[in-house]
């Protein structure tokens, strides 16, 4: 059995079209590249908000080069906040009426999801 070489995250980003779109700038640079999520096989894509978005791996051997290519990619939009994570960005846009309509429906969904188990279905 051969060993797996080590891998290493050189980006992280948002959506699967983005890490997707870096995947491609990179294999165009020669660097092979995959994109890894947590989101229970494409079943939960909102989950990505928790769990630090669609992540760029490559060889550890050609990190920083992959790293240099898809920063100066990303230099003519760079993100005004690069390691919060997405959860973070995305509440710190909602105004306040949103983010009370936000914990309101959170509230409720909490609410009928205890009902549900301690007494049954509504």
């Amino acid at each position: 059995m051969q060993a797996m070489e080590p891998t290493s995250e050189v980006a992280a980003f948002n959506t699967r079209l983005e890490a997707d779109l870096a995947v491609a700038i990179l294999d165009e640079a020669g660097i092979d590249a995959l994109v890894t999520a947590d989101n229970l096989g494409g079943a939960f894509p909102m989950m990505q908000m928790i769990t630090g978005g669609y992540k760029v791996l490559v060889l550890t051997a050609v990190a920083d080069e992959a790293r240099e290519i898809i920063a100066t990619d990303a230099a003519d939009e760079p993100s005004p906040h690069p390691r919060q994570p997405a959860i973070y960005r995305f509440l710190s846009k909602l105004t306040p009426a949103q983010m009370v309509m936000l914990l309101a429906a959170l509230g409720a969904s909490i609410v009928a999801t205890l009902y549900a188990v301690t007494q049954g279905p509504l």
